[in-house]
């Protein structure tokens, strides 16, 4: 299913960049003209902390305060760690590997102890070891299982996630609105829309331009609760946004396309790994402009955004062809994937929820991909990613850069070595920029 690697391993993932580096000859101009200047370039993140819509927090408030919930402040807090930590489920051909590896060992160390057995011994002896074999297994199988969102789960999930999933989402669109200021999407699709942190996320840029919502979940007190937030926290009052629609499973029908596809921490919810390629394929079938994938940012997390994206890249063709938009300045195979104890992945801060005490910022850890359906603009510069956080010492800044080459790239940044406005940018960056370098 994935691309051979075509990249040598290092004992350290990231290879020295021998060759200097300046900034993109087609910004020159600007940045003499202080059009541009280095602490804010082209290709910095604005958004640097979010806090969720001052009417949507409100509307939360009310429903918390009406359902009792601070009581469950506790419980809220168990949930989103152990969505933080959680692991993808086993597939069935790594429990059967695991199970015959342990049947070998047990049975090698109980037979090798015993001779001449009979054939009620022989069963015996079998029936031990099937049962040794189980034990094991149970010690060692990641048990995973669903999550049942019921209304006081559902209520624990807004407490806990919707500041942090907010922030990420707005982060992520935000790089759309950025590098294509005239793009008006007219539809939204949000698969496993939860609490709703998509809907309000996309209308903080293009509320005036989306006509149509679809929102899909299988959770029915998901839904209500996020109707009730878009109705201001009250109950028989108007919906506010005009063509919203929800359902609780992914539409039969392939006709009706969406400008934007969203599936935000939804993945995790599938049993297997071809429930989600069918699914990023259904969800990839509906997509006219942009399909974004979010998940935590951990080795799982990052699994699931990467398996997403080979996926695309690998089936699309003809009008279903498509590149990677963002955070990847390349389609070739992530080189993230050479060092499986080193996800791509981002920090979002963040404002909280005044729940259950005052607000306070936080930070979210977070992998994504914005696929974009045709294929790449020859005028895309292509610029490298910042994928860790600089290292800033005197007189010298080291980043770490994910390149067009589809290759990780250590760069050092002398001030005695670099023009100034070249250092600058490189010293004023941040971790999930884009350097505008060539």
């Amino acid at each position: 299913m994935f691309r051979k690697l075509n990249i040598a391993y290092f004992p350290s993932i990231y290879a020295n960049y021998s060759t200097r580096v300046a900034i993109d000859s087609t910004l020159k101009e600007q940045f003499e003209a202080k059009e541009y200047k280095p602490r804010n370039h082209p290709g910095t993140n604005r958004v640097k902390i979010a806090s969720v819509p001052p009417d949507i927090q409100k509307a939360i408030k009310i429903i918390l305060d009406d359902s009792g919930a601070k009581a469950l402040h506790h419980e809220s807090v168990k949930l989103n760690n152990y969505l933080r930590s959680r692991l993808l489920p086993p597939e069935d051909n790594q429990i059967d590997l695991k199970a015959a590896n342990f049947h070998h060992k047990i049975s090698k160390k109980v037979l090798s102890k015993v001779s001449d057995l009979s054939e009620k011994e022989v069963e015996e002896y079998d029936t031990k070891i099937k049962n040794k074999v189980f034990n094991a297994l149970k010690n060692s199988v990641y048990r995973w299982g669903s999550i049942d969102y019921d209304k006081a789960t559902s209520l624990q999930y807004l407490a806990a996630r919707a500041a942090p999933e907010y922030a990420v989402l707005v982060r992520i669109l935000d790089e759309i609105k950025k590098n294509l200021p005239d793009y008006r999407p007219r539809s939204f699709f949000d698969f496993g829309s939860g609490v709703g942190t998509g809907t309000w996320a996309v209308n903080t840029y293009w509320k005036r331009d989306i006509f149509e919502y679809f929102c899909v979940d299988t959770s029915q007190s998901m839904q209500d609760l996020s109707r009730l937030i878009l109705c201001h926290g009250r109950d028989n009052v108007e919906m506010p946004l005009k063509g919203y629609f929800q359902r609780q499973f992914l539409p039969a029908s392939t006709d009706l396309k969406y400008s934007i596809v969203l599936s935000a921490y939804s993945l995790f919810e599938l049993p297997d790994m071809k429930s989600r390629f069918e699914t990023i394929q259904k969800l990839w079938n509906k997509t006219e402009d942009f399909l974004i994938i979010v998940e935590h940012g951990s080795n799982a997390g990052f699994q699931i955004v990467n398996e997403a994206r080979e996926f695309v890249l690998n089936v699309s063709e003809g009008t279903n062809k498509g590149y990677a938009f963002s955070p990847c300045p390349n389609d070739n195979v992530c080189p993230r994937y050479l060092e499986q104890k080193t996800p791509c992945n981002y920090l979002m801060k963040y404002e909280s929820l005044a729940f259950p005490s005052k607000k306070d910022i936080f930070a979210e850890l977070f992998s994504y991909v914005i696929l974009r359906k045709g294929d790449r603009p020859s005028d895309d510069p292509q610029w490298p990613r910042i994928v860790r956080a600089p290292i800033v010492r005197s007189g010298h800044t080291i980043c770490r850069l994910c390149t067009a080459k589809g290759e990780l790239e250590e760069v050092i940044f002398a001030k005695s070595k670099y023009d100034q406005t070249t250092y600058r940018c490189a010293r004023s960056s941040n971790w999930g920029d884009l350097l505008p370098v060539k």
